[in-house]
């Protein structure tokens, strides 16, 4: 018998990464389903970038960063470990190719015995086990368990490629990169040559692509970006002398071994 869960006293970890920008984790999840959600400051309204797994309420964290100023809450992409709290936001933005997996994302559960076929493969690509339960507390004491499925949400529209999302004192432009999933995209703010990456670049783990083709382009496209500073989809933020490494890397033969 498994021993019982204890109900966390806070299920969101923060952390100021400057430029107006915190991340937010949460806390007491599995180390495979760790997902970065990105809280980006504006004068007159706020952007959230992914939403993570939803297992714990993201809303009352995101509007204890926000207080009255609107949300535009944006994915990078659809797979279920971060469109997990979109449906907590009323302004639910993701790219039209990954609109029916964002509806409908793959349905991972808690507990080992329950989860969908797959799940092994996908823990086992990244190197992790599949460990009896996702989580090591609660949310709450009335979360149940047994009935958690991981939750999607209908968009309430659809971000394509060059639109720029106005925060009235900042402008965050979006990247269609397709290649990890076909709707992917990054946020760019030129103005801090700061990137929101999503899953198409992150450092210290194995990336992903379900389209070689696609990725290749849209990796090329980063590459000629002046970028500062990265805040990927996963892992630690890093800078652009380290993304320069790693897309030359994959441009020149990495995407094979993936």
């Amino acid at each position: 018998m498994i021993d019982p869960l204890p109900v966390a006293e806070r299920w969101w970890r923060t952390h100021d990464a400057g430029d107006g920008v915190t991340l937010l984790v949460e806390a007491h999840i599995t180390p495979m389903l760790e997902s970065n959600v990105w809280h980006v400051r504006g004068r007159d309204a706020d952007m959230v970038i992914d939403t993570a797994n939803g297992i714990g309420p993201l809303r009352p964290a995101i509007d204890e960063l926000a207080g009255e100023r609107p949300i535009v809450a944006v994915v990078t992409h659809g797979h279920f470990d971060h469109v997990g709290g979109l449906a907590e936001f009323d302004d639910r933005r993701c790219h039209a190719d990954d609109a029916a997996e964002t509806r409908s994302p793959f349905p991972v559960r808690i507990e080992r015995g329950s989860q969908p076929r797959g799940v092994e493969e996908m823990f086992g690509y990244y190197g992790f086990d599949v460990p009896d339960r996702t989580i090591a507390a609660l949310p709450s004491e009335s979360f149940d368990v047994g009935a958690w499925v991981a939750p999607g949400a209908e968009p309430t529209s659809f971000v394509v490629d060059g639109e720029v999302v106005d925060l009235g004192d900042r402008r965050l432009e979006v990247l269609h990169l397709p290649g990890h999933t076909p709707g992917s995209i990054a946020v760019w703010e030129a103005a801090t040559g700061v990137l929101f990456s999503g899953d198409t670049a992150y450092v210290d783990a194995r990336l992903g692509f379900d389209d070689r083709e696609a990725a290749e382009a849209s990796l090329g496209r980063l590459a000629e970006l002046p970028v500062r500073r990265v805040h990927a989809g996963h892992d630690r933020s890093f800078d652009g002398g380290e993304l320069d490494v790693l897309l030359d890397g994959l441009l020149h033969g990495g995407l094979d071994s993936l």
